[in-house]
């Protein structure tokens, strides 16, 4: 694509060209969610950033409900990125809450306006936004106000099942929610029992695999920066 953007014919079709820049930006976030699946987590940040910068440029252009749905994503999987173990310094870990709260900022805005399809995939990324922000804001230990966000979180799937009581969004709202409840509890139990204390932050694909499962106190992950799946 970059090759493209120097062809002479583009720049007798704006248009066009404004097009492929579009493509552009969503290649490389799709790149950037890519390396970080493969947890080649320099290579998806680089590649997070140039989308975020195209992104920027383009909502100078237009500023559609397409480009802001693209920052949002582009800025809640930085601050995803951004909160892995071995990754979650001090200050990471503050950039990614700055970051997941700008998305979440940006994924209310377009619940507000959004209608049709893709409404319900608008409502799954504020959820999610929701979630990753209630962790973030649990790492700096503002518990209060890592409760409200999950409540924030609650609210969004009920009204999803309120408008669409066929989907599975809500039943994946419920099982995200339900998890945090007893990530909460374990913390709780942690403050009050030391000797018995094994981190106030648990993973959350482990309490799912443990329910799936029907295993009860196996470890299934190996402990990462206080962090273990039971």
């Amino acid at each position: 694509m970059a090759r493209l953007e120097n062809l002479i014919f583009l720049e007798e079709r704006p248009s066009l060209l404004h097009n492929l820049r579009i493509s552009q930006a969503d290649a490389h976030l799709g790149l950037g969610r890519l390396y970080r699946d493969q947890n080649r987590i320099q290579k998806a940040l680089e590649q997070l950033t140039k989308a975020h910068n195209l992104t920027q440029e383009l909502i100078t252009i237009e500023n559609s409900p397409c480009q802001q749905d693209r920052l949002g994503v582009i800025l809640a999987t930085h601050g995803e990125i951004l909160n892995l173990p071995g990754h979650s310094t001090p200050e990471n870990v503050h950039s990614a809450l700055d970051k997941q709260q700008r998305a979440v900022a940006i994924f209310c805005q377009l619940e507000l306006t959004t209608i049709g399809p893709l409404r319900e995939q608008t409502l799954r990324n504020l959820m999610e936004a929701l979630l990753a922000m209630a962790d973030t804001l649990e790492e700096l230990e503002l518990y209060k106000e890592s409760q409200e966000a999950l409540r924030e979180s609650q609210a969004i799937g009920k009204r999803a099942q309120i408008e669409n009581k066929t989907s599975p969004f809500y039943l994946h709202q419920q099982i995200a929610a339900s998890t945090r409840e007893t990530m909460d509890a374990r913390r709780e139990l942690d403050d009050h029992t030391s000797t018995l204390h094994v981190g106030s932050k648990i993973r959350l694909h482990g309490l799912i695999n443990q329910i799936m499962s029907g295993k009860k106190g196996t470890v299934l992950n190996i402990a990462i920066n206080n962090r273990i799946g039971i």
